[in-house]
């Protein structure tokens, strides 16, 4: 799960508490058990598909017409 920290957001795990690794938002959409993915933040578009250890998989920047914009991600 992803949880607001006193200072950042972190990736915890749920049956544990335990602290997998701080993230750059807390706003994230699980797509699967072992994947997440998150709008990078601070004007950047970009959006990450990261796994279960906060490494980033993929990146991908939205095309520029779409960068200001809210973008809302939800299943088929």
């Amino acid at each position: 799960m992803v949880v607001q920290g006193q200072q950042e957001p972190l990736l915890v795990e749920a049956a544990t508490g335990r602290v997998v690794n701080p993230l750059p938002t807390a706003d994230v959409t699980w797509v699967g058990d072992d994947r997440l993915l998150y709008r990078r933040p601070y004007g950047s578009g970009d959006f990450v598909l990261a796994d279960t250890a906060g490494r980033e998989l993929v990146r991908q920047p939205l095309p520029e017409q779409l960068v200001q914009l809210e973008v809302s991600v939800a299943p088929r």
